[in-house]
């Protein structure tokens, strides 16, 4: 029975409400599209604003990012020329090491193996030239030490270029509200 008297209800309510919801859902349908519309502008206005950050953070990025490309050319120019020096110097270096060598070794006569005694006269342009070997030397030692800075020089910077490197963006205003 009470099955029954849930039917009739139901019939009742349909009769009853039929007309009243087919006058009311074109109504709630238009207030439905009103506040959608409201909420999606509201969306969009937020989105935009936000948007609009990113493209100014990338922007800047891709400046970052230009200058630091064009530092690093304008550095492995320097490095390359610091290396064709240092390929210069490698053979000079070597053949005054060698000549060095000798005199510090002294004169070995070839038949008798025998050290030949060194006069007066010729320690003079012997003194001069190890000392000129010798500031040759600090030269070449000057000009490796500037290539292993250019080097690390670089190194940081490819590093600072890496994109784990970059910074965050910073938080835009809406974040912080």
């Amino acid at each position: 029975m009470n099955e029954d008297l849930s039917a009739r209800l139901r019939t009742a309510a349909k009769a009853v409400g039929g007309p009243v919801w087919s006058r009311l859902r074109p109504r709630f349908e238009q207030l439905a599209r009103q506040q959608a519309h409201a909420v999606r502008a509201e969306a969009e206005h937020r989105m935009g604003e936000r948007l609009d950050d990113v493209h100014r953070e990338l922007d800047e990025l891709r400046v970052r990012a230009d200058h630091v490309d064009r530092r690093v050319e304008e550095l492995q120019g320097h490095i390359d020329w610091l290396y064709g020096e240092q390929r210069r110097y490698a053979p000079q270096l070597a053949a005054l090491e060698a000549r060095l060598a000798e005199l510090e070794r002294g004169r070995v006569d070839a038949d008798t193996g025998v050290e030949a005694p060194v006069s007066e006269e010729e320690i003079g342009p012997v003194a001069a030239l190890v000392e000129e070997i010798r500031v040759e030397h600090a030269r070449v030692r000057t000009r490796l030490g500037l290539v292993a800075r250019y080097e690390e020089r670089i190194a940081r910077l490819e590093h600072a270029t890496e994109p784990a490197a970059i910074p965050e963006p910073t938080p835009s205003r809406e974040s912080e509200k």
